[in-house]
């Protein structure tokens, strides 16, 4: 097998070898090309409806707005036990939880 091998490659000038490559790497970027434009065709089905008409937008419902808390306490809590359950929360469900009330539980 190494003897094919070696065979083949005294066989190959650098002429040829610069020409496979280049052969090579066109058949490379068109096929990326190719699906290139195969994926954007994807994306502009995606905004028609099954009967071909533009997909409409649905209305976003906005939430109502929050009222603003006191400072010295919330809920009957203090401000230090108010600041370690909103760590808790941030460190547990990441930096955009948001808490809308604190109570105590009943016992």
């Amino acid at each position: 097998m190494y003897l094919l091998l070696a065979a083949a490659a005294e066989e190959l000038t650098v002429g040829d070898a610069l020409k496979n490559v280049v052969v090579g790497l066109l058949v490379v970027f068109v096929v990326l090309l190719f699906l290139c434009g195969i994926i954007s065709l994807f994306k502009s089905l995606g905004k028609l409806d099954k009967s071909g008409k533009k997909a409409e937008k649905i209305p976003v419902k906005t939430a109502p707005p929050v009222e603003e808390v006191k400072a010295d306490t919330v809920g009957g809590e203090d401000n230090a036990v108010v600041a370690v359950i909103l760590a808790a929360v941030a460190e547990t469900c990441g930096p955009n939880a948001r808490v809308t009330s604190i109570r105590k539980a009943e016992s």
